[in-house]
């Protein structure tokens, strides 16, 4: 090992099933972006240890204890899954910096919030620094560095001498440079997606999107969009399936089927081989059609998450979603017809919105008929069009769980419980 220097990746544990302050859905899924980030370290002789509180379910002080000897440690508020869609409940995040600043173990912090808030979350954690965006070659320099020479890496916020320094932005890296993950270090018994079943894994094809919805936060993927080599997803695959036994798995982009060419590439090659593997994906529905969906559904795809948003013509226009209804509804159609399930995602309290605009989303929801509908209240993250409109409602508050202008966080809770309950006890469903 590298003069046995051992680096430890930590992702915190957050509450499970439901988070306390959003309400949104913590699902136990694997830490993709640290398995990316490990071996990357490996490659270049690090020992690296990951901890997973969250599949673990360990607490502040059972995870400080394991990372005592560590050289360097580095704590993701959010990891690969939760890049766009970060909590907002820091509590379980600042109870764990919390307990390591007790014992003086020092670290870094990776993640959204960090990335959108890096004065703000570098006080509040007293971190060493908040690296901002991706984080793995910004990880592999400071480790290179051995913490020395903050000042010369690109991606950091810090304090230097009681003032915080933010350094250059880093590039964003080629993505067919990344190794396979480091699936070795997590037990994928411990991962399962409820609607799809065990020994779960992520896949990453392509980071970015060319859409411009004012609600997704996609500073961490920068602008642009990427993607690996098939080769390159070819053999992640063929490791994860194989070598760890894993039989299900989502693929983690944020548009699919963009890159219609890969896709096919990807499902001919599990067709042609017999993969074993049930997986799920998520894309716009302007962006499928019905030969791409038989490929697809012959290659072991069981489930499509699509993005609705609202029911609302109006509203749709100041998301910028700029998806026309027939493709909507056509989309829903022929994924159908082809045999695979339907996960929607409905949004209620965006701007604009009125009582009447959301009982529309839910009668667009009951009308499309998707497996799954999933209403949420929609959250103006930082960073985001949409936070830039809602933010003089906000009352100033770091991460807010909603925009109020209109309908206060009860109101809009009680329409979301109301939702799903309209949703799914229907006869017809």
């Amino acid at each position: 090992m590298k003069e046995n220097i051992e680096v430890a990746l930590v992702k915190p544990c957050w509450s499970y099933p439901i988070d306390e302050i959003d309400s949104t859905y913590n699902r136990i899924w694997p830490p993709l972006s640290l398995l990316n980030i490990a071996s990357m370290l490996r490659e270049k002789g690090y020992k690296v240890k990951l901890i997973d509180g969250s599949a673990d379910r360990l607490t502040p002080e059972q995870i400080s204890e394991k990372i005592q000897t560590s050289n360097f440690v580095f704590v993701t508020s959010t990891s690969l899954d939760r890049w766009q869609c970060p909590n907002l409940d820091l509590k379980p995040l600042l109870a764990l910096t919390d307990k390591l600043n007790e014992k003086n173990i020092a670290f870094y912090l990776i993640g959204t919030h960090g990335t959108v808030r890096p004065e703000e979350m570098l006080k509040l954690t007293k971190a060493e620094a908040v690296i901002r965006g991706e984080p793995e070659l910004t990880v592999l320099e400071i480790v290179d560095k051995k913490g020395k020479e903050k000042e010369t890496i690109k991606g950091l916020t810090y304090f230097n001498n009681g003032n915080i320094v933010h350094n250059q932005n880093r590039k964003l890296m080629d993505l067919k440079k990344l190794p396979v993950p480091a699936f070795d270090l997590i037990d994928f018994d411990k991962y399962f997606y409820e609607v799809l079943g065990k020994r779960f894994a992520l896949f990453e094809v392509s980071r970015g999107c060319p859409y411009n919805c004012i609600f997704c936060v996609k500073n961490m993927y920068g602008q642009g969009y990427r993607t690996k080599s098939i080769e390159q997803v070819i053999k992640e695959v063929e490791t994860a399936v194989y070598k760890y036994k894993v039989k299900t798995a989502y693929f983690i982009d944020l548009e699919f089927t963009i890159n219609r060419k890969l896709v096919v590439s990807l499902c001919e090659y599990l067709i042609k081989n017999k993969v074993p593997l049930k997986w799920c994906c998520q894309t716009r529905l302007d962006s499928i059609d019905k030969e791409l969906l038989k490929l697809m559904k012959q290659a072991g795809c069981k489930i499509i998450h699509f993005g609705v948003e609202t029911g609302d013509r109006r509203i749709a226009k100041i998301l910028e979603k700029n998806m026309d209804w027939q493709s909507i509804f056509q989309g829903i159609k022929i994924t159908r017809e082809v045999g695979i399930q339907t996960v929607c995602f409905f949004m209620i309290g965006l701007p604009g919105e009125s009582w009447k605009d959301m009982k529309k989303t839910l009668k667009l929801a009951k009308k499309l008929n998707p497996t799954y509908a999933s209403f949420h209240i929609a959250l103006p993250y930082p960073g985001t069009k949409f936070y830039e409109l809602a933010n003089p409602y906000l009352n100033g508050n770091l991460f807010p769980v909603a925009y109020t202008k209109n309908y206060s966080l009860k109101q809009l809770q009680k329409f979301i419980r109301y939702a799903f309950f309209s949703y799914y006890f229907r006869p017809n469903y």
